[in-house]
């Protein structure tokens, strides 16, 4: 009877313990691209971007269009002791009309800046998009490390009440001692205390997915693909000046600086006045004494005069300039963090990918023949249960860093594309 299960017991070790190696099951991409496709239509977060961006566009003809015209309505010279229209020759209704005109090219240039400032809204969008899809993808890959290390626990728990059964057997039998039996259900209560733990984070993430979803909480979601596959075709080789038209935070600080280069124009035009042009007309009635009074037209031309050029119109000039510098600092400072980004993601990349293989190729294949050689051995009584119970928990230990691994690679892919600003598969 003793050698049935140690028999049975080795089946399943050698039948359960190591991960079946299998590319992305046919389900993967279609999950993902679901709930990446539910996020962009969803998310507040988009959502608040794109109304950014409408709201931005609206600023354009606003920027282009002449002040509002002043419209004066008002009685003239009107004598205080009779207040009547037809007493005085000097009194009179007046109607005027009056439009003030920038300096020519100040127009241009305001709309200029608008124009610039939807186009970085528009990039920022697009930015907050792409982050958008990178953030779903990352949820996804730790509730897939997270789905197989629950399957793992709960594969390994299975096999640990063997281990109870076994040791209870040989013990009772006499060819056993009883600190295997406690050690083995020992480890069978640590596994029980490590599903609780992984159902929990189960459900925290579950719940930030849903909230990328815009879901409740507590909506259910799907279980993750078995497997993740490496990327086949080699990382694409991107030259900054891809970079730099690609990604949409960095084509935004582009805008930016095309807008503080025309505040800085428009600013200059400061130096130059805006014209007003005004017309009025002052009807008068005829005088009591029979005395025909004519009607007024008049026309008048006005402008700012810029006297203190030196304390406004230069102290603004060399504000803009100091705003277009810093500008352009940040948009250096952005563009040598995007490239820092992708290096450092390109090394994440290699690592998790070798460490893969590394798992895939020799780690867990060693592991697993340890463990089996482990329980030949203590089948025969030459190795003691604490042998057995290290290469257990080893193949164990290796298997759930073998997923961990993968779905860092595929989190690190993730961000390698946002950092691009494009699928490393295109």
């Amino acid at each position: 009877m003793n050698k049935t299960i140690i028999c049975l017991l080795v089946l399943a070790v050698t039948l359960n313990a190591f991960p079946v190696f299998s590319q992305s099951g046919p389900g993967e991409n279609s999950i993902l691209s679901g709930l990446i496709k539910e996020a962009l239509e969803n998310n507040p977060r988009l959502e608040a971007a794109v109304q950014r961006t409408l709201a931005a566009e609206k600023a354009i003809p606003q920027s282009g269009a002449l002040p509002d015209p002043q419209l004066t309505l008002g009685a003239m010279n009107l004598p205080v002791n009779s207040f009547a229209f037809n007493q005085e020759p000097m009194t009179g209704k007046l109607v005027s009309l009056m439009q003030m005109f920038p300096f020519p090219g100040k127009l241009a240039l305001a709309t200029d800046m608008a124009e610039y400032e939807a186009a970085a809204v528009k990039f920022q969008q697009q930015e907050v998009r792409n982050q958008i899809i990178q953030m779903v993808k990352r949820a996804y890959y730790d509730l897939y490390a997270i789905d197989r290390a629950r399957e793992t626990i709960e594969k390994n728990k299975a096999l640990m009440k063997q281990f109870v059964q076994v040791t209870e057997i040989k013990y009772a039998t006499g060819s056993g001692l009883q600190q295997d039996v406690l050690r083995a259900q020992v480890e069978l209560s640590k596994l029980e205390d490590d599903l609780i733990m992984w159902e929990q984070k189960r459900v925290a993430g579950t719940a930030l997915l849903n909230a990328l979803l815009n879901r409740d909480p507590d909506s259910p979601f799907e279980l993750t693909p078995k497997d993740l596959a490496l990327l086949e075709d080699p990382l694409p080789l991107v030259s900054l000046s891809e970079v730099e038209e690609r990604r949409p935070l960095l084509r935004a600080w582009k805008e930016r600086m095309g807008r503080a280069e025309a505040a800085v124009k428009l600013t200059r035009r400061d130096y130059w006045p805006n014209f007003t042009l005004g017309t009025s007309y002052n009807q008068r009635d005829n005088l009591a004494n029979g005395m025909i009074m004519h009607d007024f037209f008049s026309v008048t031309v006005s402008l700012n005069i810029p006297l203190y050029y030196k304390r406004k119109q230069g102290a603004k000039v060399a504000e803009k300039e100091l705003d277009r510098a810093a500008v352009a600092a940040e948009y250096e400072n952005a563009r040598a963090g995007v490239l820092a980004e992708i290096e450092s993601l390109k090394a994440d990349l290699e690592r998790n990918r070798k460490r893969v293989e590394l798992y895939q190729g020799g780690i867990l294949i060693q592991a697993q023949q340890s463990l089996e050689s482990a329980l030949a051995g203590y089948q025969v009584g030459k190795v003691d249960f604490l042998t057995l119970i290290n290469n257990w928990m080893m193949v164990e230990n290796y298997e759930l860093q073998y997923f961990f691994a993968l779905a860092d690679y595929r989190k690190a892919l993730a961000g390698y594309e946002l950092a691009i600003g494009r699928e490393a598969t295109k």
